[in-house]
Order: C-alpha cells, then sequence, then structure tokens
C-alpha cells in the first residue's frame, strides 16, 4: 500500500528533473553559434600616396553576424622570419590628432 503512494510522487519527480536537465542542456549547447560566422572572398584597393601606384588585393573575410565585426585573414612572413597567420580587424584605426 505505501509503494503504491510513493511511486507516483517519485515518478513526478523524476520526469521533473529529466525535463530540468535537458532543458539546462539546451541553453549550453556547443552548436548555439551554428552559421554565426560566414567566410566570404573579396577585394580592397589600396593607395601609395608617395609613389602614386595603385594595388588590388584579394582577401578572405570572417563576417561575424551577431555583432557585425569583419575581419580579414592574414598570413605572411615577418622580417624576423617568423610565420605570422592570424585574423585581421578591417576597421580604420582611429585618426591621431
Amino acid at each position: 500500500m505505501r509503494i503504491k503512494f510513493i511511486l507516483p510522487i517519485f515518478l513526478v519527480l523524476l520526469s521533473i528533473g529529466v525535463v530540468y536537465a535537458q532543458s539546462s542542456a539546451q541553453k549550453e549547447a556547443p552548436g548555439s553559434d551554428v552559421g554565426r560566422y560566414q567566410l566570404f572572398n573579396g577585394t580592397y584597393g589600396g593607395l601609395n600616396i608617395k609613389t602614386g601606384e595603385t594595388t588590388t588585393h584579394t582577401v578572405i573575410l570572417l563576417i561575424d553576424t551577431k555583432t557585425g565585426k569583419v575581419k580579414r585573414y592574414l598570413n605572411m612572413i615577418d622580417q624576423e622570419g617568423k610565420y605570422i597567420e592570424t585574423w585581421v580587424p578591417t576597421d580604420a584605426p582611429p585618426e591621431k590628432r
């Protein structure tokens, strides 16, 4: 008789715990940012003020659709021979006054 009374209460508490665990797992799912970052290829031009030469560069752009920030992919070997591979912001640096 006592088991018939305790068993339904146990099942209700167990089901509440399972629902809570599933909802917590969905909030912290590692794939929640799927599609946030998008890659595009593009070109941009540059002007050397001293020589008057213009250059065109083909680049890979990374767009964060959540914040709107855009970065370009950069890989190069610096003057010391060190290989650098990184994403560089495309924002113009602030003007110095």
